[in-house]
């Protein structure tokens, strides 16, 4: 399993019984986590010290138990560090996935290896949430193109880019496999692309995306605008309906897909080290 090992602005105290206990920045939260099938480690006692605990309903919305300010944390990143914007809303998520973090390692690494040839690194961003790839690409010294089809998580996204002080991100609100048809069209190549598509998902013009049926073809065009020497390429999924097998049996028998590729669960580590795996991870 991957998970990230440089986190001081967040922790994973404990897992167990369908949720998480987490510290994000100041706050502590109690979250629903499916895959946390087993028991939890620490006593109620702990539990109950949670500053705010989410209850979920249907289509995985719901609501907390008590409304907090908005708040920030941070993350270690190099020489600086990546700052980012939380809050509640109707979803469990408070703005930051942590255990990205191993994801944002990588990406600094990829884009430092492409530098190294003497060229600026071109990375395209899909489903990009509150942006952090987004940040941690820029401040690798990537040209950095960000698409996300709700409006206001873009514009939560540019929040954090401005926590950050960075102001050359550019931002699309597009459906994700509608912009990487039109950049085949245009011939335009990235040497990055991430993509961290959900489920299920309603583009900005009423377009439906689900995973299974549409993921396949949106990585066989990706592959076409992605640069065939100087390239990098992460893919996450958090969905049971698509095991890592199944996915990897997608990719081996894909065209213009890497031969050589990690293939493996994205998770984290609590306090207790125990180990709380969250999705399927692909990259190269």
């Amino acid at each position: 399993m991957v998970y990230p090992t440089k986190w001081t602005g967040y922790e994973l105290l404990d897992h167990g019984n369908s949720r998480k206990l987490e510290q994000f920045g100041n706050i502590l939260l109690d979250r629903p986590e499916p895959s946390a099938i087993w028991v939890k480690s620490l006593p109620n006692s702990e539990w109950e010290k949670a500053d705010a605990v989410f209850t979920e309903q249907e289509n995985q919305t719901g609501n907390w138990n008590k409304l907090i300010d908005d708040w920030q944390m941070s993350y270690p990143f190099g020489d600086s560090k990546l700052i980012f914007k939380l809050k509640q809303g109707t979803f469990k998520h408070p703005g930051v996935f942590p255990e990205q973090a191993a994801n944002w390692e990588f990406i600094k690494g990829k884009c430092e290896e492409i530098r190294s040839a003497g060229i600026v690194p071109k990375v395209l961003n899909l489903f990009a949430y509150t942006g952090g790839a987004s940040l941690a690409a820029n401040l690798s010294g990537a040209e950095v193109t960000h698409i996300d089809s709700s409006k206001s998580v873009v514009a939560w996204a540019k929040e954090n880019a401005g926590l950050n002080e960075i102001d050359t991100i550019r931002w699309i609100v597009e459906d994700a496999p509608a912009f990487v048809e039109k950049e085949i069209r245009r011939g335009n190549t990235y040497h990055g692309i991430i993509m961290d598509p959900p489920v299920f998902g309603l583009g900005p013009k009423g377009s439906r995306w689900k995973l299974n049926h549409n993921l396949p073809r949106l990585i066989e065009n990706a592959m076409k605008i992605l640069d065939p020497e100087h390239r990098f390429f992460i893919l996450n999924t958090y969905s049971p309906q698509l095991p890592l097998s199944n996915l990897k049996a997608i990719l081996l028998n894909m065209k213009g897909f890497s031969k050589k590729f990690e293939c493996t669960t994205l998770g984290l580590v609590s306090s207790k080290k125990k180990e709380l795996p969250l999705g399927n991870l692909i990259r190269f």
